[in-house]
């Protein structure tokens, strides 16, 4: 993922019927980041690899039959609504090593968390991302910490300029504070939204928001994680209240990545797939979705 035009989607799809191959790459750049964020989240990248595919496939072959700039959204979105049905929707979690966390395991970097940040903070998170935990009894430990599901937010910010500063994750999405527009994120990346309209409307809000869609991309690793009993593996004891606690000295910073220096992908096998779907899509589009994500 990499910048965005301010340019509406509606009118990138009308420039691009009407010649302009940068509109066009531009519009399935966005796609394609949108449609990988989608599965990457709910599925994992393994699991997800094939509805990807198959989204993208679709989106390449049938784009050129859509003549109604007004239809697009809709159109994009049922594509993968149905891939992933059909592949139950969203998986429960799980530890999945990528080129992001630099192939250690997302639950052992978690886990490290609890030495250096608030017991309460990281307690907080464990059960926002258990759907099985009760929503009241969630609220309740939300209040003192700014209401729910704010708290959940910051907590998130929290552990991802952790991961970022003390473990080298380079992760991108990671602002001096939190944008409380963002509080539905976690729950959307829990599974606690309700299945349907409610996700469907937050997916189509990501498709609006660049930063949106590639926070819960960069975070879909660890939003995975916590989903599968991460933060609630070896947890320690809750302190005592009153008890003043002092956090462990945090181990030495990975180094830093200089500027300009590449990125880890995390999703290098994605290229593979695109460039077979690239050579479905008439016209100036199989370019673009191959340039896309072969970069």
């Amino acid at each position: 993922m990499t910048t965005q035009s301010p340019t509406p989607l509606p009118a990138l799809f009308k420039q691009w019927r009407g010649g302009d191959a940068a509109a066009g790459q531009e519009m399935a750049r966005r796609f394609s980041d949108w449609y990988y964020a989608i599965t990457v989240s709910r599925l994992g990248e393994i699991e997800g690899r094939e509805p990807l595919k198959r989204s993208c496939d679709r989106f390449a072959r049938e784009i050129v039959t859509l003549n109604n700039a007004a239809r697009l959204m809709d159109w994009a979105q049922s594509i993968i609504q149905e891939e992933l049905q059909a592949r139950g929707g969203r998986i429960q979690g799980g530890d999945f090593p990528n080129a992001l966390t630099d192939r250690r395991s997302p639950s052992e970097l978690l886990q490290a968390a609890w030495a250096d940040l608030p017991h309460a903070q990281l307690t907080l998170l464990a059960h926002a991302y258990d759907a099985s935990y009760p929503l009241d009894l969630l609220t309740a430990e939300a209040e003192e910490a700014g209401g729910y599901p704010i708290a959940v937010l910051r907590a998130r910010l929290a552990l991802k300029r952790w991961l970022r500063d003390t473990r080298g994750v380079p992760l991108a999405v990671v602002p001096d504070e939190p944008d409380l527009d963002c509080a539905p994120m976690p729950i959307y990346e829990s599974g606690r939204m309700v299945a349907g309209v409610e996700e469907a409307r937050f997916e189509r809000w990501m498709l609006s928001r660049f930063d949106l869609c590639r926070d819960v991309a960069e975070f879909a690793v660890f939003s995975l994680a916590i989903r599968a009993g991460a933060l609630t593996t070896s947890a320690p004891p809750a302190p005592a209240k009153g008890a003043v606690t002092t956090p462990a000295e945090p181990d030495s910073p990975a180094p830093v990545v200089p500027a300009g220096a590449p990125a880890p992908r995390s999703r290098l096998w994605l290229g593979v797939g695109i460039a077979v779907v690239a050579l479905a899509l008439v016209g100036v589009i199989s370019a673009l979705i191959a340039l896309l994500l072969l970069r």
